[in-house]
């Protein structure tokens, strides 16, 4: 009857470290500053290259507002002068 107990206490013990581990969160992705996505105009939709956040905010963002000036993908698919965002939108910049 020990041996039953034992072995039914291991097994439960080891279904619930399976289960833990399958219905965790996924590992998302962490930002930096020197993050590099790829990046369009907000309205437009222009491409606007592959940069950082900051150096879109310096080199595309007019003055200081509230309201986001370009959107950031992780992806891009097209070719060259069509390109077009994949997934969704990670990230926005707006005059800081």
């Amino acid at each position: 009857m020990n041996k039953l107990k034992t072995a039914v206490a291991a097994i439960l013990i080891a279904g619930g470290t399976l289960a833990a581990f399958a219905f965790s969160p996924a590992k998302t992705e962490t930002k930096t500053e020197a993050t590099v996505y790829y990046w369009f105009e907000v309205g437009s939709n222009n491409y606007l290259g592959q940069d950082t956040k900051a150096n879109i905010q310096d080199d595309h963002c007019g003055p200081e507002g509230l309201q986001p000036c370009a959107r950031a993908y992780s992806a891009i698919s097209g070719t060259p002068g069509n390109e077009v965002p994949v997934g969704a939108q990670v990230d926005q910049a707006r005059k800081q």
